[in-house]
């Protein structure tokens, strides 16, 4: 490609207009967001705008994606500069995804939210920081460049202090303590590992930084980067052992946030570590890190499965299978294969969903009974069956049972663990999913099916007074995403075919910093 300079940094032919088609899934929501702020005096239309963003963020992700299944990735870089001079967008498959499947959960977000966030709370900026997350973690999907992920990541951080706040009661401030403070600790890891970076290799482009490292022996400077990344990005994504400040925090804020959270912040530093030891470190791979991965895995999912079983509230159970399900994202991660990453990168579709159902149920729970500590909870099957039978098809899923969603990446996982001869992370899986079958076996029990308890009939009576017209609207949002987790399992291949591919290209990035560095020769 001709360039306009004789050091050759610059770009001297435009680009064309379709490789913009990468920037919507940050620009759309951006620019709903400032739409919003602007509009902060008329909340009443905040919905609908969001609503007509969202959706147009959709239809960008799932034009980008075909672009890439029809085309390979594709990249673009700002300002006219070459890479690795310029910063760098990157669509591949692994990020596309990622993303369409965060701007759908954070439509299904938007729509619950009419009936649960007051007037006050929308003057407070909840749609506008919704817009704002996921700007952040789009823009952390789709980036090229190791200190834009983490400039990425400040922006979404930034947006889910104001939301993990929002209504201002006690312990939300104390949920907000704990969260900020362990995420401030990560995000200073993270630029630590990033500063050290750019003072070894002299750049911070994820494909450059692949084609520089790739066959380094991994040793002295890049074995200290590789730790302060695992240390960092583990943190953020409630990895045992860093996982307390999750279910510390999680089941503080408004139930809408708690999902917004449990389905997409820990799965952006899953996200980071798939990338991170595959296509910025390749050394990596072959190295202790691997089995690092793998038995802080197996610490998740055994910490994540007895922590639910002795929960007694509906959300603070929930929490702790959100541990648990970062447990399998590292394990498949750790065996390295191309069918295990591309389980991990199904299943990381697969919690997405399944997880924000999960709090928004409990959600719609709380709203007709009032309360969700199960030693009280009940009776909600003979009023609710609907709500019910949407329950009991999540615990299907989020416990693996086949045909349903959880079920075909574990199959997969357990399959690749034999393979590798690593049995103690197949027995994990198992024992996991086991538990995690009784622990939400016994909320439904518990809660659906037993009769309405005495004490519990107060409460009910109290809550039908509190009730508002928006009640039977949250009902669509959790059974869209219930339709999309089932939808997964009975027809997994589709899925697994794109997944596939994403796990083809962190395994043999060539394609991947082709389309960045092409012409940079």
């Amino acid at each position: 490609m001709d360039v306009s300079t004789p050091e050759g940094v610059m770009l001297a032919a435009p680009t064309p207009a379709i490789d913009w088609l990468i920037l919507t899934p940050v620009i759309i929501p951006l620019i709903t967001a400032a739409l919003l702020i602007m509009m902060r005096r008329t909340v009443v239309l905040h919905p609908l705008i969001a609503f007509l963003g969202l959706s147009a963020t959709i239809a960008g992700n799932s034009a980008l994606l075909w672009r890439i299944y029809t085309e390979g990735p594709l990249a673009m870089t700002m300002g006219n500069w070459y890479p690795p001079f310029g910063i760098s967008f990157v669509a591949d498959y692994l990020g596309v995804i990622l993303s369409l499947t965060a701007s759908v959960t954070v439509l299904m977000i938007a729509l619950y939210a009419i009936g649960d966030s007051n007037g006050r709370e929308r003057r407070f900026g909840f749609y506008p920081l919704l817009m704002t997350l996921l700007v952040g973690v789009n823009g952390s999907f789709l980036t090229g460049d190791i200190f834009n992920l983490y400039v990425w990541f400040e922006v979404f951080l930034i947006s889910s202090f104001g939301l993990i706040i929002l209504g201002g009661q006690p312990r939300q401030l104390d949920g907000a303590v704990k969260y900020c403070f362990l995420n401030l600790i990560a995000t200073t890891l993270f630029l630590i590992a990033t500063g050290y970076l750019y003072g070894i290799y002299g750049t911070l482009n994820m494909a450059d930084l692949s084609r520089i490292i790739s066959g380094a022996p991994f040793e002295g400077s890049l074995v200290v980067v590789s730790a302060l990344y695992l240390l960092a990005f583990s943190m953020k994504a409630a990895a045992f052992p860093l996982f307390f400040w999750l279910p510390a925090s999680y089941h503080t804020p408004k139930i809408v946030v708690s999902a917004l959270f449990a389905g997409l912040l820990t799965k952006v530093g899953v996200y980071a570590l798939l990338r991170t030891f595959t296509v910025i470190l390749p050394p990596a791979m072959d190295s202790w890190i691997m089995e690092a991965l793998l038995y802080a895995g197996i610490g998740s999912m055994v910490v994540g499965a007895l922590g639910a079983v002795v929960q007694t509230d509906l959300r603070r159970l929930f929490s702790f299978l959100l541990v648990g399900s970062i447990g399998f994202m590292m394990v498949g991660l750790s065996l390295a294969t191309e069918k295990a990453l591309a389980a991990t990168i199904f299943y990381m579709v697969h919690s997405i969903l399944v997880m924000t159902a999960l709090f928004l149920t409990a959600g719609l729970v709380d709203r007709y009974r009032g309360s969700l500590d199960l030693r009280v909870l009940s009776g909600v099957s003979g009023d609710l069956p609907f709500l019910s039978l949407m329950f009991l098809a999540l615990v299907f899923m989020a416990s693996g049972f086949p045909p349903f969603s959880g079920f075909w990446p574990k199959l997969a996982l357990i399959s690749e663990s034999l393979k590798v001869a690593s049995y103690w992370g197949m027995a994990t899986i198992i024992f996991s999913s086991f538990l995690s079958l009784i622990a939400l076996g016994r909320a439904f029990a518990f809660g659906f099916w037993r009769p309405l308890l005495d004490e519990a009939k107060p409460l009910v009576e109290d809550q039908n007074l509190k009730r508002t017209k928006f009640g039977k609207l949250q009902y669509l949002p959790v059974m869209a995403l219930v339709i999309m987790a089932i939808l997964i399992g009975i027809l997994p291949s589709y899925l697994f075919e794109l997944t596939t591919l994403g796990a083809k290209l962190l395994l043999n990035p060539e394609p991947y910093v082709n389309a960045v560095l092409g012409g940079a020769s």
